[in-house]
């Protein structure tokens, strides 16, 4: 433990913010873990073997005992770095100590050959180059073993993220228990154990009351009023909506998405765990086009969803094909809406379908038939438009004249503010009084439009747009005050 922390002091000495680290809170606490709990784990898991019986040594038995030790000092280090994996990377693995057998030897023939070319390298240059192709070797071998292991069935699972205090505890609570069992040994330890459960067996009906107050306290907490959540996440160029219902329901509308970047595993899915959301209750996909759909089939690849709402499809997009093969083998039920419908998601709140119709406009096919929802909350409610543009919008105005079906306290603006949407009389029925611009920094097509920006202006609509604003958390109560917030992530 000093050898760790004198290389740890040297580390931070010549970069404090090392503190922040990954590769050193993982290697440290890596070997940290091997100190204190490998072995505890040996004696827990290795039967004494009777004096005097000689055992034959052959290569099974020798096999065994080296796999046993890898796994044992596996286990040891994941026992520490568990919550930073979780905390960092938001997932865990179970196959762990499969890669860690498969690369202890090479890792140590890497770490030795690279002291030798640092040696040599400098009065035998030629010869290191000799020596640099066999190591390279080693470490193309490395990688391909890492590479092919993290494909392995649970090598990669999603967790929600834990809290800060769920970690202290989480640390306490194990270094407690390294300390107690290496300090009074096996026995006097078990011993304490049983000590304890006879001391609650002996005072049951305070435990039974400590227990019971805690199930009362969450119970009152899990039954209060809470808010309409809604998060309307900054993916760059593309929408994705996120709602939390009062009674903790999870509903995304569209994921953003990109050709040359997979905006579902590295932006959409750690956000969602970091708000400790595994399940999904409704997905629903506007339309099929990459920007609004590409990151909902990575959420719907590697977390669990119960409902996937789409509308009728005019065409067989590459999109929605993968869509159709995810939601099969994922057995996710798949629901088909259209212009007419409702979607109850809980009391006093339910979706209003209001487009496409069946017959789909043929003109740009994807965009114009694009799903326009209007979510109702008591007082308050939000339309939400995909990418329709001008063609659509004016059947819709047509189909909903004279009625205050498009009216709507925000409205999520149409094509991230393109100028084929957004026209004077559509907006003109709507009478937004906040309009949100999912929307890329710096994007080159020009969106929002100017247009549109200053059509919203004069109807005294306030904007937000999470190319300045990034994430836009709206917060609604049961009597429809509102409050927002933005949290600039650029």
């Amino acid at each position: 433990m000093s050898s760790i922390c004198f290389s740890l002091f040297i580390i931070l000495v010549s970069n404090p913010y090392n503190i922040y680290n990954n590769g050193v809170l993982l290697s440290y606490g890596g070997t940290i873990g091997i100190i204190c709990f490998l072995k505890i784990i040996n004696e827990i898991c290795t039967r004494k073997k009777t004096k005097n019986v000689l055992i034959k040594v052959t290569y099974k038995t020798k096999l065994i005992e080296y796999i046993k030790n890898i796994a044992f000092v596996s286990i040891s280090a994941q026992i520490v770095i568990l919550p930073i994996m979780a905390y960092s990377y938001k997932t865990m693995s179970l196959t762990f100590f499969i890669t860690n057998i498969l690369t202890s030897y090479i890792i140590g023939i890497i770490i030795i050959f690279g002291f030798i070319l640092i040696l040599i390298s400098f009065p035998f240059l030629g010869i290191a180059k000799i020596v640099g192709i066999f190591y390279k070797l080693l470490i193309d071998l490395l990688l391909f073993i890492t590479e092919n292991t993290a494909k392995i069935p649970l090598s990669k699972i999603y967790i929600k993220v834990p809290s800060l205090w769920q970690i202290i505890v989480y640390y306490i609570f194990i270094f407690s228990i390294a300390y107690f069992y290496n300090k009074n040994g096996r026995k006097i330890f078990i011993l304490k154990i049983f000590k304890l459960i006879h001391a609650a067996r002996k005072n049951y009906k305070k435990v039974i009351s400590i227990i019971l107050s805690f199930i009362l306290i969450f119970t009152l907490i899990s039954i209060c009023p809470k808010d309409l959540k809604i998060y309307f996440i900054d993916v760059g160029q593309g929408d994705s909506c996120l709602i939390v219902t009062p009674k903790g329901k999870k509903i995304l509308i569209d994921g953003g998405g990109s050709e040359t970047y997979d905006v579902g595993e590295n932006t959409l899915i750690p956000y969602l765990l970091s708000r400790k959301i595994t399940t999904l209750d409704y997905v629903i996909c506007s339309h099929f086009d990459t920007d609004h759909v590409r990151g909902i089939l990575s959420v719907m690849e590697e977390l669990k969803v119960r409902n996937a709402v789409i509308s009728k499809q005019g065409e067989n997009s590459e999109n929605y094909e993968k869509f159709k093969k995810i939601a099969k083998d994922k057995k996710i039920n798949v629901v088909i809406v259209s212009k007419g419908e409702r979607l109850n998601i809980e009391k006093n709140m339910y979706f209003d379908i209001l487009w496409p119709r069946e017959e789909l406009i043929q003109e740009n096919i994807l965009n114009n038939n694009s799903i326009v929802a209007k979510l109702n909350y008591n007082n308050f409610s939000m339309l939400f438009t995909g990418d329709i543009e001008e063609i659509a919008e004016k059947e819709i105005v047509s189909i909903y004249k004279g009625t205050n079906a498009l009216k709507s306290t925000i409205l999520k603006v149409g094509h991230h503010g393109s100028k084929t949407s957004s026209t004077q009389e559509f907006l003109n029925a709507i009478k937004p009084k906040i309009a949100l611009i999912g929307v890329g920094e710096n994007n080159t097509f020009g969106h929002p439009s100017e247009n549109v920006i200053e059509r919203l202006a004069n109807l005294g609509t306030k904007i937000y747009r999470t190319d300045q604003m990034g994430e836009i958390t709206i917060t609604v109560n049961n009597i429809g005050k509102i409050d927002i917030q933005q949290y600039l992530c650029h």
